[in-house]
């Protein structure tokens, strides 16, 4: 893992710790983006049915989201629920790579959102502090694996 991978996923898993506690069923993930070395947009999950982090990510970066890279602790969702998919958001914001911690094991997801970013030309790379991610994530993940 590259210096400047292992400092954005980790800022990414700090974020996520923002939202412990606050988000219902939903996971508290972290995203953060970066362009140019500098981290442009940040953000965690928000409260249930409010935007997800890569949302609440994109927002802050705008314009400046195109061509930079997004560090998420989780896949991004790929499915139409309370809120769209974060995966077609990301593409629209021209995101141009994704560093992703854990693949998502919830079945409207599980891959589809990985699957649809590559399809768009967006480059991904997953697994990265797994461990860690997963014992923040561990009542969502245990409420998928049921």
């Amino acid at each position: 893992m590259s210096m400047e991978t292992e400092t954005y996923m980790l800022e990414a898993i700090y974020e996520g710790r923002k939202a412990q506690g606050n988000t219902g069923t939903n996971p508290p993930v972290g995203a953060i983006i970066v362009k140019g070395g500098k981290i442009v947009g940040r953000g965690h999950t928000a409260h249930l049915g409010g935007p997800h982090a890569e949302i609440r990510a994109l927002e802050m970066a705008g314009n400046k989201a195109r061509g930079a890279t997004l560090y998420c602790t989780l896949e991004p969702c790929a499915h139409y629920g309370r809120t769209g998919p974060c995966c077609v958001a990301v593409t629209n914001a021209g995101i141009k790579k994704v560093v992703i911690g854990i693949r998502d094991p919830f079945p409207k997801v599980d891959g589809k959102g990985i699957k649809y970013l590559e399809e768009q030309g967006v480059e991904t790379e997953v697994g990265f502090y797994e461990e860690m991610i997963r014992e923040d994530l561990a009542t969502f993940l245990s409420q998928v694996n049921q």
